[in-house]
């Protein structure tokens, strides 16, 4: 093992060299997401290839994707005719496409199977109603070996997303180095949730293609389980997540989720990088699908936006209401059963509310007839709408974000950016990027904050953020800290560049 010391000289002494790496996940936006794994997917590339590292994706060809393609005018290439790809005795066909991320020139590579990616949703169930996700991504990350071999592509670094590709830095350690490609690769591997792991029955071990020797605890055996993403942690050279309150808190039993003695164990490589976002796609001075555009220190067109953002909501503007905005996926996680109990009162106590969202069907319900039960005041929009989203990020005051548990978050910086405060959960991203106004320091403050996953709490800390909405010189002040914070890919490119150097020292 390298001293710290030895590894930073290291960097220093290679900072010009460009690395090829091999990026693979289980989604990327704009072409196939469900939340911030693909949003995180769709622009870190962009920021490392501006590093001068040359980057090449793999994802698997879904429907969503397919679609996506059709419905924007692009046609893949086919670079790799339907191949059958077999580890161990597992088999299945394997067609690949290649295309480049939207945008831009890195080369992206689609992973297609009718079988295993042609479905309703990205993680529909098999036909039958079994669920069969480590089949899927084993198949996923033998295919992207193959592909690679085929097509002669080498790589420096195998950058692994989540549990869905986390075998390929325990196939590297377990006699991948031998193929060409991956001769001189190392590997780092990034958490973007840690409560969903992968898991499966002992089982299905022998789909993983992996030595018997690694049903072990030193390798994915977790409990007499195949947990993916222990594997992928326990063989990858550099461990990342994207917050670093999430990286501690991961270490403790309440948010481990069963690994956090591994990770304790391993804390010496694991590292948390804040997320970034698209400063181009989330700009108020020129953002097009706002009514009105407006800048850090000229805010007029914020409150044009949020007068256009009430017509179409057909709500009535009132002078010195505020705006509560709620956007999220509608499940336990975002502590939207923190919300429903108190937005009526928030109502109640003077403020207008607009929902974006779906998920669980008892979470939809309750918050449209919430909107049902206060027709002046508030409306849920159940689904989701990108071009919504802009205008209520641009046209709301405050941002609600009650998370229980939150590794990075994009919301609350993308509501930063519209000058729109968040009232959150200090708790992972969360807790890195909202520094609450606690009276004395609006010099820094940017939000409101509360602790404990409580309703009576979060009601407490939206009060508070409602009363100093009337207060117009603090209010601006608190603006102006959040939209002059750099929350861009390029501050957490580098902070990669590091890490992957890192891995290749090690």
């Amino acid at each position: 093992m390298l001293s710290e010391a030895k590894i930073l000289r290291f960097a220093q002494d290679d900072v010009c060299r460009a690395m090829r790496v091999l990026f693979a996940t289980a989604e990327v936006s704009p072409i196939a997401k469900t939340g911030g794994l693909g949003d995180v997917c769709g622009s870190l590339p962009k920021a490392l290839a501006k590093q001068g590292h040359d980057i090449v994706m793999f994802m698997p060809f879904y429907r969503q994707a397919r679609d996506w393609f059709a419905q924007h005018g692009v046609e893949p290439e086919r670079v790799i005719a339907p191949t059958q790809v077999t580890w161990a005795n597992w088999s299945a066909e394997s067609t690949v496409w290649r295309t480049n991320l939207p945008e831009t020139e890195i080369p992206l590579y689609l992973v297609a199977n009718d079988y295993f990616f042609n479905r309703e949703q990205l993680y529909s169930l098999r036909f039958d109603g079994y669920e069969d996700g480590v089949e899927r991504y084993s198949f996923f990350c033998r295919a992207i070996v193959n592909a690679c071999e085929v097509l002669g592509l080498e790589f420096d670094l195998v950058h692994a997303h989540d549990w869905h590709t986390a075998l390929l830095p325990l196939y590297l350690q377990s006699g991948l180095r031998g193929s060409a490609p991956f001769a001189h690769a190392r590997s780092v591997y990034t958490i973007h949730n840690l409560n969903y792991q992968g898991i499966a029955g002992a089982d299905r071990f022998a789909v993983t293609g992996l030595h018997s020797r690694y049903f072990a605890p030193d390798g994915i055996e977790h409990f007499g389980e195949v947990n993916l993403m222990k594997g992928g942690i326990i063989a990858a050279d550099q461990v990342t997540t994207v917050s670093p309150t999430y990286a501690r808190e991961i270490q403790t039993p309440v948010h481990g989720a069963g690994l956090d003695g591994v990770l304790r164990s391993l804390s010496f490589k694991l590292s948390g990088i804040l997320n970034g976002i698209d400063a181009e796609e989330w700009d108020p001075s020129s953002d097009p699908h706002i009514a009105s555009h407006f800048e850090r220190g000229r805010l007029n067109g914020k409150n044009l936006s949020k007068r256009a953002l009430l017509r179409a909501l057909k709500l009535r503007y009132k002078a010195k209401t505020p705006l509560l905005a709620f956007i999220s996926r509608l499940v336990d996680q975002k502590g939207v059963h923190l919300l429903a109990p108190t937005l009526g009162q928030m109502l109640r106590a003077g403020a207008q509310a607009v929902i974006l969202g779906s998920g669980e069907p008892r979470y939809e319900d309750a918050l449209s007839q919430i909107a049902a039960r206060y027709p002046d005041s508030c409306r849920a929009h159940v689904g989701f709408d990108p071009i919504l989203a802009h205008q209520i990020y641009a046209g709301a005051d405050m941002l609600l974000v009650p998370s229980i548990y939150e590794p990075c978050g994009l919301s609350q910086m993308y509501a930063l950016r519209y000058g729109t405060l968040p009232v959150v959960r200090m708790t992972g991203g969360l807790a890195d990027t909202v520094f609450p106004y606690d009276g004395t320091n609006a010099d820094e403050a940017n939000g409101f904050g509360f602790v404990d996953a409580d309703a009576g709490d979060f009601y407490a800390a939206t009060w508070i953020s409602m009363l100093n909405y009337r207060e117009p010189k603090t209010w601006r002040a608190l603006q102006d800290n959040g939209m002059a914070a750099d929350h861009s890919w390029p501050r957490s490119a580098e902070q990669y560049d590091f890490v992957y150097r890192r891995a290749l020292a090690a």
